[in-house]
Order: structure tokens, then sequence, then C-alpha cells
């Protein structure tokens, strides 16, 4: 369940969110949802670097690639190939318009600015995270979403 769902305030979850960015140079944010998605807060401050976004795949999963991939951020300032290449995935810009619904809310909140195509990328698994079947279903969010 979320910090807000268990009675914090707003000024609470902003401090605490503070806390693990001063810390540990990232916070992730998880949302629940009929497709959840993972993605990091702090990049953008800490290392001048784009946030990473994670969807559709398993949220357990979600979160534990997302610390795999910004643990390059804490050690090295940026993402590796090698890291990428260990864990078959690729980086792709996530275009503006997957923002227009509050994907990233909590980041646009922390920083008071709408998100812009540079400010994520999706780390999108490879081939062998899938069966023959399921890889297909990732959505790529370098491409322009359609007007539903």
């Amino acid at each position: 369940m979320c910090m807000r769902c268990d009675g914090y305030s707003w000024e609470e979850i902003d401090r605490h969110t503070d806390l693990v960015i001063r810390v540990h140079g990232f916070t992730t944010v998880h949302v629940e949802d009929e497709s959840p998605w993972t993605y990091t807060i702090g990049a953008f401050e800490s290392w001048d670097q784009p946030e990473l976004l994670v969807v559709d795949i398993e949220p357990t999963i979600q979160k534990a690639l997302v610390h795999a991939v910004a643990e390059d951020y804490v050690d090295f300032g940026e993402i590796k190939s090698d890291t990428l290449d260990l864990l078959d995935v690729e980086t792709v810009t996530v275009d503006e318009t997957h923002f227009l619904d509050g994907l990233v809310a909590g980041w646009e909140s922390r920083y008071s600015m709408a998100a812009t195509t540079g400010d994520f990328v999706q780390l999108v698994p490879g081939p062998s995270w899938f069966c023959d079947d399921c890889g297909p279903n990732v959505r790529r969010l370098d491409e322009i979403r359609r007007a539903r």
C-alpha cells in the first residue's frame, strides 16, 4: 500500500521522499493500476540524468529492475552499456505525450514542472525476458501516444 493510503500527509510523504533522495540519490514510485508502473525520482537532481520508468511487467520485477539499473547511477553517475547488456534491457526516451495523464505525477510535483521528452527513459526488457507470445505486449513509450 502507498504511504498516502497508510495515512501519511502529503507533507510527510514529501519529507520522506526528500530524505531517501538525500541518502540514496533516488527513490522509486510504484503505481498500482490495471497496468502498474514504476519510476524513479532523484536521478535528475543527483546525477543530471534521466529518470527510469518500467511498465508492463510484474510489479516486483519492475522495482528490482529499476533498482538494478539505478545502481549504475549511484556507482558511476550514468547507466553502463554492460549493465543493460547483462540484463537484456534497452533504454528508450519516453515521448512526452505519455505524461499527459499524470504518469509521473510524483516527479512533476517534486520539481513543480511538467515532464517532457528527455526527462525519462523507459527500461524495455529484451526477448530473453518473455516467451514468444508475451514480448510484443510491452508498450514502448518512445512512440507517440495515440488519442483514445
